[in-house]
């Protein structure tokens, strides 16, 4: 059976409470936090938002032992703040977690897919790729920080009309190799880059001596019993000469390795590559059609075989055998999250294009025709990016005609400006990509400012190991542990730091270093946060906050002064560091010890 129980009797009420978000207000005079659970309750309980976020106010967040004073805001937003002595009592956790300092379990259990990128492998990735591939990876690191089992998937279209149309392009090259004027298809893909796959191909069949090729696609390997006669130039007769399948197969392959690389030196790697010919094998297809023939999900008209899509939400039917007998993209569609069932996620996410808000609903209609819950199924589509240099958009490539390529950006400004410019926006939201202030090296460029936070930190760690070394540090050895043996390798030093030194009730007097200790409790909400609400540039905003706060105890609060170390601002420099790191890491970018 295609049906399954997926939970569609949740109740509304469980449903409107995982929409409940604490935040970090814009003006901090209002508060340390800020809640919308009153206006999100209001629908369920059918009473005023006002009047729910007095009661919560006055029954329980004044009853929180976390909680330093309330107010309430209209329409009902709740503020409050956080006590100063639970803030110094407990940031010793951080110490403890360290690297696991923000996770949670509340996604645990929970097997989820992530599918983003999926770009066809008959071209190479754009600067919209580069958005999706950002947004996608910093989603799916921030659900496995809440717990769940994630899986980050790309689906590769190498199946159907396109792929054949690159085949044949392939072929044709492959075949002018060998002196046969071939007519390349009018309609086929960018002659530069499909050559310079066939050249790949061609490197791979040269003999060990250099004496020729070996022609593994060719289907009649003697060069002399070509023809070159104008009717072996069309490109209907190409099979005749060449595996045109074969040589496809190969193609995709060396595209989706060089789409890999790509995506790798943006610190973006998948779980699984996910073929689509692989749903076609061992007849799929056919034993699709007959279980949804059984289900009575589908019928015949018009020659065609039509999927029964707007009884289940969508805006029509949709068909899945063409009259020619070849099955449609919306089949591979329905076999695809059928697959995905079939493996034991219990939450999809598709990350798609700008062009394909229409998924939406026959995605659900999907789900709900095969019975996985279609409130588990989650379409984000992502919005235009458009690049800008000196107030002017940025419309020619380096090498293709009027599309950017993500290959020439990561060369321009770097993986770390691509990954966190790319997540400081909302997914529905267009942006402009400003080249110029992604390669500042200032404080103008929200990269820098955050990365050099953390360099801050590791000069201060290397100042403390120097002074040490030369004996003219001054500091108490009741309150601070330092290692004898200090090692060349920061991530070991600072682990040592972290492990020999208890963090419990560090002596912390200034408002602002009460501040900076309130920020750093708060991150792991954040994390939560951007779960809930599925939005990475959440742990931006987080991040230059952070580093804002940071920067400005730095020019302020002197933690070795004349030689002396104050223990307790160091002790604090250390947890904004493991916050920095572990945050940056969510995003895909690097803490650079020096700048």
């Amino acid at each position: 059976m295609l049906k399954n129980s997926s939970g569609e009797n949740e109740g509304s009420l469980n449903d409107k409470v995982m929409q409940i978000t604490l935040t970090i207000p814009k003006n901090r005079d209002f508060g340390d936090l800020c809640t919308n659970a009153a206006l999100v309750l209001a629908p369920v309980l059918k009473k005023p938002p006002l009047k729910i976020a007095e009661d919560i106010k006055r029954h329980i967040i004044s009853a929180w032992p976390e909680a330093a004073g309330a107010n309430v805001a209209a329409p009902g937003f709740i503020n409050f703040f956080i006590s100063r002595d639970y803030i110094i009592k407990n940031l010793e956790g951080i110490a403890i977690k360290k690297d696991d300092y923000g996770r949670n379990e509340h996604g645990a259990n929970t097997k989820l897919q992530v599918e983003f990128v999926s770009a066809n492998p008959t071209g190479s990735l754009h600067i919209g790729h580069g958005r999706w591939a950002a947004l996608g990876d910093s989603l799916s690191n921030i659900f496995a920080s809440n717990g769940f089992d994630v899986c980050r998937e790309y689906y590769i279209n190498d199946f159907g009309s396109q792929a054949a149309k690159f085949s044949l392009c392939l072929a044709s090259l492959y075949l002018r190799s060998f002196g046969q004027n071939t007519q390349y298809p009018e309609d086929g893909y960018p002659e530069d880059l499909v050559k310079s796959v066939v050249d790949q191909i061609l490197q791979e069949e040269k003999l060990p001596e250099g004496a020729g090729f070996k022609g593994s696609y060719l289907k009649n390997k003697s060069a002399g019993s070509f023809k070159t006669s104008s009717e072996y130039a069309r490109p209907e007769l190409i099979d005749s000469m060449v595996d045109i399948g074969a040589i496809g197969r190969r193609g995709i392959e060396i595209m989706i390795n060089r789409i890999a690389v790509t995506l790798k030196s943006m610190n973006v790697q998948f779980d699984e590559w996910f073929y689509e010919s692989s749903l076609y094998k061992n007849a799929g297809f056919e034993k699709t059609i007959k279980q949804l023939e059984k289900e009575n999900i589908i019928y015949a008209k018009d020659d065609a075989i039509w999927f029964k899509a707007a009884q289940y939400g969508d805006e029509k039917d949709r068909v899945v055998i063409r009259s020619g007998g070849e099955p449609t993209y919306f089949a591979s569609d329905i076999m695809y999250l059928i697959n995905k069932a079939g493996r034991g996620f219990k939450r999809l996410i598709y990350i798609l294009g700008a062009d394909h808000h229409g998924y939406i609903k026959r995605l659900h209609a999907i789900g709900k025709a095969t019975g996985f819950n279609e409130r588990n199924i989650e379409v984000i589509i992502g919005q235009l990016v458009r690049l800008v240099q000196k107030g002017q958009p940025v419309k020619m490539s380096k090498r293709k005609g009027n599309v950017y390529m993500l290959d020439d950006l990561l060369k321009e400004v770097g993986s770390d400006a691509v990954r966190y410019f790319f997540t400081a926006n909302s997914f529905n939201t267009p942006m402009d990509f400003d080249l110029d202030l992604a390669k500042q090296k200032s404080n103008k460029n929200p990269v820098y400012y955050i990365q050099y936070a953390h360099a801050r930190i590791a000069n201060i760690i290397d100042k403390v190991r120097q002074g040490f070394a030369a004996g003219e540090l001054d500091f108490d050895s009741n309150e601070l542990r330092l290692p004898d043996k200090w090692s060349d390798n920061f991530e070991d030093v600072f682990t040592a730091l972290i492990s020999e030194n208890t963090f419990k009730n560090p002596n912390l007097k200034s408002e602002q270093e009460v501040g900076l200790a309130k920020m750093l409790m708060l991150y792991p909400d954040v994390v939560y946060d951007a779960c809930i609400c599925r939005e990475p540039y959440m742990i931006n905003q987080y991040l230059y906050r952070l580093a804002g706060l940071f920067h400005y105890f730095y020019k302020h609060h002197r933690v070795i002064d004349a030689k002396k170390l104050n223990t307790g601002r160091f002790k604090l420099v250390l947890l904004v560091r493991i916050v920095l790191a572990n945050a940056l890491k969510i995003l895909g970018v690097g803490a650079p010890e020096r700048m």
